[in-house]
């Protein structure tokens, strides 16, 4: 085996300063609010706690997140919406099967 990194091999280096600290620009912002207005989050307090678990500090407005942090935000939103499984992948499965349709 060689030492030499992999066509595929993603470096797991931190976003670069500069990256990081860039602001979030306003589709972002957009996209947020749609994602919390689909999830049927429309209270402001449970938002807040939302994104401020996500990042792991207090934000006060959309405004005070970085370009990076919105992919996760979104994820979190996502996540929280998605329902629950409760049973097998039978009992899952969001369409009928032709032994439904018997």
């Amino acid at each position: 085996m060689s030492d030499e990194p992999g066509l595929f091999d993603i470096p797991s280096q931190p976003a670069p300063e500069a990256l990081r600290d860039l602001p979030i620009r306003p589709e972002q912002v957009q996209q947020i609010r749609q994602a919390f207005d689909d999830a049927g989050i429309a209270e402001q307090e449970d938002r807040k706690d939302l994104i401020n678990s996500v990042v792991i500090r207090d934000v006060a407005s959309l405004r005070e997140l970085h370009a990076v942090e919105v992919r996760r935000v979104l994820l979190a939103i996502e996540q929280r919406t998605k329902p629950k499984s409760t049973g097998s992948a039978w009992d899952n499965r969001e369409e009928d099967t032709w032994i439904d349709k018997l």
